[in-house]
């Protein structure tokens, strides 16, 4: 910057030539005035761009001059940057080295198009890196000589930043809708055309996403790909939703561009709500087929079952010894008793409430086939009178068996009730008849009895293990828990049920300490007592609105529903922990076990059932570094 006492020398020195020639001292200042004001600006301007400027001498062969702040880039002073690139090698060398063979090849190109534009990253001295960005132009002197470049550089750190977090942003939603079989998607209403749609939403209508597009210019345009029988239903619904505003859940056919039929699930929401209508709606679209074929698939063997019900006049149960109470009951048996199966889980409650219904003359025998049950396991048979619900009497057989048994003793059981009323009345006419035809009626009666009984053991069997089979299918064997796949869907609706609600649900990820050490000290045996103890203690500390379910080994998951407040989620777990960690007396050892458990978050910390478990996983192991036999949420910034 030239001081006043410097101009007014160049004025006098060279009167002719000075651009300063004329002028007065006042005016010499006023001048210098404007100089440092454009200087400030420039320098401002620079700043806050995070950009520097540089000239290249070529005669030198080093940096001729720079500004602060491309001597800042570099965490430098003016005068330590020119003395560090003082020759073009030691310039190059302060560039990484994965990127200074790329740099010499832009520098090369400059001398050659008369322009550059390269990014690559600098080392600064503190072994720190930034990215930068830089734009020169040759300088060529009035004789058309190259005398060097003049250059910008620009800090794009934070950029490059930016950009990698909406890369791996784009890739994880990918991932998730490949992982999950949904799309999103953001529909204007009033144009009826998609602003934007996902790969997993064109994936889910077999075509690409430009195409889908561009083939939907209006909202019929959206609802020609719905199958015809479903259209009308979701027109309506559609209309409905734009009036009001309402989120929006439907779940519809549609035809995919290569003709195939796809069940789907759509939520919609409105983003933008003017003039009492949705202008612009944000969707969620999932594929529903394979489940939608299992839930039919299922209908198809409920009706089988009630059909083979019916015709073989059978009912089947399953009744919890302890709680005294029925787990299910199927609709044969509903039929045999003249009730609802409600009506039969409400009141028959406990043994004696099942006796009350038994004929009086019956109720000794009956209850000692039970006596005989309870105390010895195995399997019972009995016949008996039963009194329905509209006075009817009824000859009944029931037959059951023990589905689990802990110590020897039932602790659920599994029965088939037959009416053989029908059976019962056949016989007292064949007696009355015996006189003359008693042998012939002895013989076809065993034939009888011998093909129904066949029968009903076939029919019994086969139905003790679909059941067994559903069972085992959605439960735990040796704690009778939930399994995992029972525990998604449990999850599943614990998050539906939150959506609508806006409440917070909770995911509790618990590993028992110390579990691998009993078993192999003690060995698996007291290994599954282990387990099952502590199942029963984590279940009473657990809501009745919420689930634990086994996962394998020794993990488990507690879903909580409907928190009004996560301090609620930190009770749960600081009891659970607490009551685990009571030493348990096994026969004649006592063991002691802890437990670490990670939660986390609807929606803090993910609003899928996948998610959530993955989440509160993570934070379990959290824990376990931490020291264990504690508790911890999910930590966000390492989701």
């Amino acid at each position: 910057m030239p001081t006043i006492d410097v101009l007014a020398i160049a004025q006098t020195q060279n009167p002719s030539t000075s651009e300063f020639s004329g002028l007065s001292r006042a005016e010499l200042e006023a001048e210098l005035e404007k100089s440092r004001r454009r200087e400030t600006l420039f320098d401002a301007t620079e700043q806050a761009a995070r950009i520097g400027h540089y000239e290249w001498n070529y005669e030198l062969d080093r940096l001729e001059s720079c500004s602060k702040e491309y001597a800042n880039l570099y965490n430098m002073t003016v005068d330590e940057v020119l003395a560090s690139q003082d020759s073009w090698e030691k310039t190059v060398q302060q560039i990484h080295p994965d990127d200074q063979k790329h740099y010499r090849r832009a520098a090369k190109a400059l001398r050659d198009n008369k322009t550059l534009d390269v990014r690559y990253r600098i080392l600064l001295d503190d072994g720190s890196m930034k990215h930068i960005r830089e734009f020169g132009v040759i300088v060529v002197d009035d004789d058309g000589v190259e005398r060097g470049s003049f250059g910008i550089m620009q800090d794009i750190s934070d950029q490059i930043r930016r950009e990698r977090d909406l890369e791996y942003r784009d890739e994880l939603a990918r991932q998730t809708e490949a992982i999950t079989d949904i799309g999103h998607f953001i529909f204007d209403e009033d144009t009826g055309r998609y602003v934007y749609l996902s790969d997993g939403c064109a994936r889910i209508f077999g075509t690409t996403a430009e195409a889908y597009q561009e083939k939907i210019r209006s909202v019929e345009d959206d609802l020609a790909d719905i199958v015809a029988e479903d259209r009308q239903r979701v027109a309506e619904e559609y209309r409905r939703y734009i009036d009001t505003g309402q989120d929006c859940a439907l779940e519809f056919r549609i035809k995919r561009a290569d003709g195939s039929i796809r069940w789907v699930r759509e939520l919609t929401r409105a983003k933008l709500f003017s003039d009492d209508k949705v202008r612009q709606t944000l969707g969620v679209i999932q594929d529903i087929t394979e489940r939608v074929a299992r839930e039919q698939e299922l209908l198809y063997k409920d009706a089988l079952a009630n059909q083979a019900e019916s015709i073989t006049e059978i009912g089947h149960f399953i009744y919890d010894e302890i709680r005294q109470k029925y787990l299910f009951v199927s609709s044969g048996l509903a039929r045999i008793y003249g009730m609802s199966t409600d009506q039969i889980k409400t009141r028959v409650m406990s043994i004696e409430g099942g006796l009350e219904i038994v004929h009086v003359d019956d109720r000794a025998r009956v209850q000692k086939a039970y006596d005989k049950f309870l105390s010895e396991g195995g399997e019972w048979q009995v016949e008996y009178r039963l009194q329905r619900e509209d006075g009817e009497l009824c000859w009944v057989r029931e037959m059951g068996r023990a589905y689990l048994m802990t110590h020897g003793i039932p602790e659920q059981t599994i029965g088939v009730l037959q009416d053989i009323t029908a059976q019962k009345k056949a016989a007292q006419e064949v007696i009355d008849a015996r006189d003359s035809l008693e042998q012939q009626v002895v013989e076809r009666t065993r034939e009888l009895a011998n093909t129904v009984k066949q029968l009903q053991v076939e029919i019994e069997e086969r139905e003790k293990i679909a059941a067994e089979l559903d069972f085992l299918a959605n439960h735990d064997a040796l704690t009778g828990l939930p399994s995992l796949r029972l525990c998604k869907d449990r999850l599943d609706q614990s998050l539906a049920e939150a959506r609508r609600n806006r409440q917070t649900s909770a995911v509790m990820f618990l590993d028992l300490d110390g579990f691998k050490e009993i078993n192999d000290q003690h060995g698996h045996d007291i290994g599954d007592l282990v387990l099952k103890m502590t199942a029963d203690r984590i279940k009473k500390e657990i809501r009745e609105t919420d689930t634990v379910a086994r996962i394998g080994g020794d993990e488990f998951v507690i879903i909580l529903s409907s928190l009004p407040e996560t301090a609620i989620a930190e009770r749960i777990a600081a009891t659970v922990i607490t009551q685990v960690a009571r030493p348990l007396q096994i026969k004649d050892i006592e063991v002691e076990i802890t437990a670490s458990i990670g939660i986390s978050l609807y929606p803090e910390h993910g609003t899928t059932a996948e998610k959530l478990i993955r989440s509160a996983d993570k934070a379990m192991y959290q824990v376990k570094r931490e020291g264990k036999n504690s508790f911890g949420f999910v930590n966000s910034a390492g989701l």
